[in-house]
């Protein structure tokens, strides 16, 4: 007989809840790929989450080997060894992360009052993710923490330990069928290990790594760390993790950098090391200004990482890029999608500017944001001009089209056909 556990997982409601996320995951991912399939799997979503609800029932489901990717990392050296998988295997696995989510027995490993990444809102929480830990640092300075110094764990995903982390959940769990289950979950094969050729012993194949871009990866990291967090927050230290990034506040600079090596001892008997690239080689005054998960924070002021407000306003040009271009394709004979034409066009960079802004909600340098609408406002005027020129001399039945607008006249129609006999009798 299936285990309450198991049948949770197994549940329509689980698994529609869980389509819902990998969806909407899925629509935000800039791989065409991935946008397809879900697309392909949207258009009967219920009749295949019945099916995959089937299989899980007869426990006739299979975890079909995914495929590895190799991801050039920004700073060129070495690569991100991502592992795409399935559409139905990112349901189950989002089912299974939902189901531990609700565990009594693993709620010190989802609410963490050190680890910020990962961690699912709770009903009590005012917020969660980067602002949340980013007011955590700010309550840090307030408490008198004068001094701080940042780190990142170097290819994090890749040592982490999956008997190791089994094991723990397995003493909180006590559930034989159901740790099957997760053990066939986080288990890595990949259907394309020889192309990768040198690349191939990155991937999380063996015991020790987990497939990055898995749904269970955050929480494997965060139950690894979760000892980690509670050692380096004893005493007069303050450490906020966030993944694989984490940040050290102390009332000196003495005490943040002996906290700092206790954190390399501690990561050195995991297996794991910082990077020396992106940790400090000493610690700073609060006061100089520094920086943590994209956010600085300056004397008073925070805002967006200028890395962040370069990238935001490189996809805004990218994104009145990709309409100039389609107008030009137009009045070449091309034809116009909606999705790039003015209004689509307007529509995906006001998207932009939306979901930007509320990321950052929580930042009070209104100069930074004032100085970035008048930017912003350039690029909207050079895209309306270049509109405006674009649409001299186009023929007035093909204008429309250029606005992202469909005549009456261009739309397909099934008429009518009025009855012979009545006509001849006209």
């Amino acid at each position: 007989m299936a285990t309450a556990l198991i049948k949770n997982v197994r549940t329509l409601r689980s698994l529609e809840a869980a389509w819902r996320n990998v969806r909407s995951n899925g629509f935000s991912s800039k791989s065409p790929d991935i946008q397809k399939q879900i697309r392909q799997f949207d258009e009967d979503a219920y009749g295949k989450l019945r099916s995959l609800q089937a299989r899980l029932v007869h426990n006739s489901f299979k975890f079909p080997p995914a495929r590895g990717v190799p991801v050039a990392k920004s700073n060129k050296i070495g690569i991100r060894p991502l592992v795409i998988t399935d559409i139905e295997t990112r349901i189950v696995q989002r089912a299974i992360l939902d189901t531990m989510q609700g565990l009594v027995p693993l709620q010190p490993f989802f609410r963490n009052p050190y680890s910020f990444g990962g961690i699912k809102r709770g009903q009590e929480d005012e917020m969660a993710a980067v602002p949340a830990a980013i007011k955590a640092v700010l309550d840090a300075i307030s408490a008198g923490s004068r001094y701080v110094a940042c780190a990142d764990i170097t290819a994090f995903f890749t040592r982490i330990s999956k008997s190791a982390v089994a094991d723990l959940v397995a003493e909180a769990v006590d559930d034989p069928d159901f740790m099957a289950l997760f053990h066939r979950a986080i288990h890595v094969e990949l259907s394309n290990l020889q192309a990768l050729r040198g690349h191939a012993d990155r991937f999380p194949t063996e015991d020790i790594g987990v497939a990055q871009g898995s749904a269970l990866s955050p929480m494997l990291g965060n139950i690894t760390l979760a000892k980690f967090d509670l050692h380096m927050n004893e005493g007069d230290c303050r450490c906020l993790r966030y993944i694989d990034d984490f940040i050290v506040l102390g009332y000196s600079a003495a005490s943040v950098m002996d906290r700092l090596q206790l954190a390399k001892d501690i990561l050195g008997r995991l297996g794991m090391q910082l990077s020396s690239e992106k940790t400090s080689a000493h610690a700073i005054s609060v006061s100089k200004g520094f920086e943590f998960l994209g956010i600085e924070l300056n004397n008073g002021l925070i805002r967006p990482a200028q890395k962040a407000r370069e990238k935001f306003l490189a996809d805004v040009r990218e994104t009145f890029s990709r309409g100039r271009k389609a107008l030009i394709a137009y009045r070449n004979g091309q034809p116009l999608p909606k999705s790039v034409a003015l209004l689509g066009t307007l529509r995906r960079v006001d998207g932009l500017v939306q979901g930007w802004g509320k990321h950052y909600r929580f930042c009070n340098d209104e100069r930074c944001f004032s100085n970035l609408d008048t930017e912003l406002q350039r690029l909207i005027g050079d895209y309306l001009g270049f509109y405006a020129h674009s649409r001299r001399g186009v023929r007035q039945e093909r204008a429309p089209a250029m606005l992202g607008l469909e005549l009456l006249s261009m739309q397909e129609r099934d008429p009518f056909i009025w009855p012979k006999t009545l006509a001849k009798a006209a």
